[in-house]
């Protein structure tokens, strides 16, 4: 935005200039020095091009304009009967509602917009035959024709430059809240759906779970074999490490055949298969322990026990309780094992 500012007002200036050499409005000199500020003008736009400090540059051209170009404007443009007070107001929202400055610089800034008008006009006042007036009325229209315009375009280029950042901002609000939205489901070690979101998004497929037991699908946990005596000997951080290894090779798995991953707590895992049978649930868990085997940590390849369950039950609490009742079996009979929970009783079957 203020790079197009510049390059608006540095038009406005040779624009300017054009206008009262062509109508006759103004000596030469005024013609040259305004040609001149717009040349600093457009430098400074091709400037900023590269990058540079746009607030040190919007900044100088501010202070420029208000003690330079605006009260020169005034002297050969008729003072109070001409356009000038037009350009304070344009460029004065410029320099006060678009510069990203320090308080007090912005103080500043509206203070030195307030004290130039208010100076020229007392000296127009004191001294009302300094200023030569328009040759005619024609030139007088012209001239603020002209000023008008200029102020115009640098008025849509301040709101559309809000615009922009206000749509800018927003978006990055979203993407903000969006990824925060995400870290709050997601355990911040494994990147998995942390306990919450994980009972969250199962108790939620339980309830509108398909009457048909074909298509329910299943719950395991998994729980890693001997965890703590792994963080005792060789420490919390390969503990981490293990996990995160252990979730990544979940998590792939998983998401091939459309599950869905979390960890419930410490070194134990949930995972829900949709419309998965025993046969599929099967195959998962073979997958992931070849996997684990065939990539062993420094210490060793990683050993989980695993607990089944299908069919969800009447709410997600017992659908847990049933695959950890089977995850309990599998640690009973040894460990580094899945256990399947029976459907018609209460008895588990490897």
């Amino acid at each position: 935005m203020n790079r197009s500012f510049l390059f608006c007002a540095a038009v406005g200036c040779f624009s300017g200039a054009i206008l009262n050499y062509s109508a006759g409005l103004t000596d030469m000199v005024y013609v040259v020095l305004v040609t001149i500020i717009g040349a600093g003008m457009l430098a400074m736009w091709a400037h900023l091009r590269r990058g540079r400090n746009a607030r040190h540059s919007a900044m100088v051209t501010s202070c420029l304009v208000a003690i330079g170009l605006l009260p020169l404007n005034w002297f050969y443009n008729q003072g109070t009967q001409g356009p000038s007070l037009l350009l304070f107001l344009a460029v004065g929202g410029y320099a006060f509602c678009l510069l990203l400055v320090a308080p007090v610089q912005r103080l500043l800034i509206a203070m030195l917009f307030l004290v130039v008008p208010y100076v020229l006009i007392w000296l127009d006042y004191r001294f009302p035959d300094w200023i030569e007036p328009y040759p005619s009325e024609a030139a007088h229209a012209i001239d603020a024709a002209a000023t008008y315009s200029i102020c115009v375009i640098l008025l849509l280029v301040m709101v559309t430059g809000f615009f922009r950042r206000f749509e800018s901002e927003h978006r990055l609000l979203n993407e903000y809240a969006e990824k925060l939205r995400e870290a709050g489901l997601r355990d911040s070690l494994t990147g998995l759906f942390n306990h919450g979101s994980f009972y969250a998004l199962a108790d939620a497929y339980c309830r509108k779970a398909d009457p048909t037991p074909a298509e329910h699908g299943a719950l395991i946990i998994y729980d890693l074999d001997h965890f703590k005596n792994v963080n005792d000997s060789h420490g919390h951080v390969y503990g981490d490490t293990t996990l995160k290894f252990f979730s990544r090779v979940l998590r792939e798995i998983v998401d091939a055949r459309g599950g869905t991953a979390g960890r419930c707590g410490g070194e134990e895992f949930a995972v829900l298969l949709p419309g998965a049978g025993q046969a599929e649930v099967e195959e998962v868990d073979a997958t992931l322990r070849a996997q684990l085997a065939a990539q062993p940590l420094e210490y060793g390849p990683v050993r989980v026990s695993g607990g089944v369950a299908f069919e969800p039950a009447t709410s997600i609490k017992a659908w847990m309780e049933r695959a950890d009742h089977a995850l309990y079996e599998a640690k009973c009979r040894g460990r580094d094992q899945t256990v399947y929970y029976d459907r018609s009783d209460t008895d588990v079957v490897a």
